[in-house]
């Protein structure tokens, strides 16, 4: 980070305003791309409470390629379940998903004190690169436009006085009421929903018990969900005319916890608080040089956990996207595809979470019988068993138009790109790893071990970015050669995954993002006049129909 030596100015590639999860995750990836990147924050510190609880594979999989999963594991309740519970406290449904495409379990409970404790803690490996200032609050900005060598220039506001930083990009991951999406003039669009919740967080719980409790009971609504390190948390909705000071009374609320686990009642309060929930975009993203991402882009209801998980794939995606532009030499058009590609999915999760919370909130016992007794019937039939309990229901990551080449198999419509799986391999001295530590952090080619292979996969990625090659083994195969060799990687799935995602797509080989969704597919027997195509990649972004 260089700091003008005559004036009070700070300059850096990205400015982040926010060192919430979202902001700090952003800065990591940044940092690890060689990226300039300064984050500034109105609080003191990090939070204290917990807020957010829940992290799933996909998250997992980001603080994977940030080199913090295995930190932040420590610190989880890993693959935690749902168990649904009727108005008459009968349990009636379970949703246990034992899936792990993307390498982690599905929900995983979490502290977010430790997380940004530890996402803090990560930003200390890049020297330079990085650096968070608390206590500073971002009070406006210019934005130069969009010329080479054109930036932001913003006034910031600390302990010492004003402070001005010039960056090239701007985001805000300043949450809901985001000062950066006020000075955009941006609106959000959607709604405020009239029910409300008590949160009520607890430590040093008795119970072993490690998966989350839902009790669809309309006198009462209520979810208690185990965390690590012996926290827990209760919700409670609360009805119409039910003030905070009815929501807050401790006797009221311990006696309601009481109701449905009698030995948490006495458990030391650790916080206490009634939140409105909203489903809620922003009617844009980006303002010239200015970004949004996590809650300032969108807001999601809790009930399906998804409000921060959302927030860290916004980080993922823009991530890579902020380093081709200021380090790779990709045009700033890319930056486009961001919102194109994300919106989408944000708002998929908004109306899965809604449609959660319709079935968690029923308004009678009439109500509550007749979709507890729709979802017993569901559990019979075995795909739609496995439906619910894999959470196959949840909107998969997979990119309607953006940032890639469409794909039309002979036989099938064309394929747009999703999130690669991520299994365990073999490598050829025998040993196990998951496939993204092959991958690295940039771009990766990866396709079915062949000289012709060998010899082109390079010319298959944009030019001048940071990349690696993995030659693949099918299930059914074994290694022929172990020579270490610095060019490429080996590896064989021995799960079938990759084998069934290349075969789907009819491909020889792909070509991958650093978020690990394909941007390119070489079609079988097409290896040797793909490489002469590799320049499409630097077009401006399309919108694919």
């Amino acid at each position: 980070m260089r700091t003008s030596s005559d004036s009070p100015t700070l300059r850096a590639d990205v400015l982040i305003v926010g060192a919430g999860p979202v902001g700090l995750m952003l800065a990591n990836l940044l940092a690890g791309h060689g990226v300039r990147t300064l984050v500034i924050e109105r609080n003191q510190a990090t939070v204290r409470e917990p807020r957010a609880v829940t992290l799933d594979d996909e998250s997992l999989r980001t603080l994977q390629s940030a080199g913090l999963a295995e930190a932040v594991v420590r610190d989880l309740v890993l693959g935690y379940g749902v168990q649904y519970f009727s108005w008459r406290g009968k349990p009636f449904a379970s949703i246990q998903p034992t899936r792990q495409e993307y390498g982690y379990p599905k929900r995983n409970a979490f502290n977010q004190p430790r997380l940004e404790r530890t996402l803090c803690e990560g930003l200390a490996r890049f020297e330079e690169d990085a650096r968070v200032l608390f206590g500073h609050a971002l009070e406006s900005f210019d934005d130069e436009g969009e010329g080479e060598g054109d930036g932001v220039r913003c006034r910031v506001r600390g302990p010492a006085g004003e402070l001005r930083v010039e960056a090239r990009w701007l985001v805000g991951c300043d949450g809901a009421r985001s000062r950066v999406r006020e000075l955009c003039g941006i609106r959000l669009q959607g709604d405020t929903h009239p029910e409300r919740w008590l949160i009520v967080d607890l430590a040093e719980r008795t119970s072993s018990l490690r998966h989350t409790q839902t009790f669809c009971d309309p006198l009462r609504p209520a979810i208690r969900l185990p965390g690590p390190h012996g926290t827990l948390r209760y919700e409670f909705m609360l009805h119409p005319g039910e003030d905070d000071a009815f929501a807050l009374d401790e006797a009221r609320f311990r006696g309601w916890m009481a109701a449905r686990h009698p030995e948490d009642r006495a458990l030391p309060l650790v916080r206490k608080a009634v939140y409105t929930f909203h489903a809620r975009v922003a009617e844009r993203w980006r303002h010239g040089r200015v970004l949004l991402a996590g809650d300032a882009a969108h807001l999601t209801p809790p009930f399906a956990g998804q409000g921060l998980n959302s927030g860290l794939r916004d980080a993922a995606n823009l991530a890579w996207k902020l380093a081709a532009v200021t380090r790779w030499g990709l045009p700033e058009e890319l930056v486009d595809s961001y919102e194109t590609e994300r919106r989408p999915h944000a708002q998929a999760l908004i109306r899965m979470a809604l449609r959660i919370g319709a079935f968690m909130q029923p308004k009678s016992r009439a109500g509550a019988a007749a979709m507890q007794t729709l979802l017993r019937v569901a559990c019979l039939v075995p795909p739609l068993r496995d439906y619910v309990l894999q959470l196959r229901f949840k909107p998969r990551p997979r990119l309607r138009d953006g940032w890639f080449e469409l794909h039309q198999p002979l036989d099938r419509p064309a394929c747009r790109p999703e999130l690669l799986p991520q299994p365990m391999v073999d490598l050829p001295d025998r040993s196990l790893c998951r496939l993204d530590e092959l991958l690295g952090t940039g771009f990766a080619v990866i396709g079915w071990d062949s000289p012709a292979f060998r010899a082109q996969a390079r010319s298959l990625a944009p030019p001048g970015v940071p990349l690696r090659v993995v030659a693949l083994r099918r299930a059914r195969e074994d290694f022929l050669s172990f020579a270490a060799n610095p060019e490429l990687a080996q590896a064989r799935d021995g799960s079938g995954a990759l084998d069934a995602f290349l075969d789907a797509l009819q491909a020889e080989a792909l070509v991958l993002r650093p978020d690990r969704y394909w941007s390119r597919v070489v079609p079988i027997g097409e290896l040797g006049a793909a490489s002469a195509r590799a320049p499409l990649f630097l077009n401006s972004i399309e919108s694919t129909p």
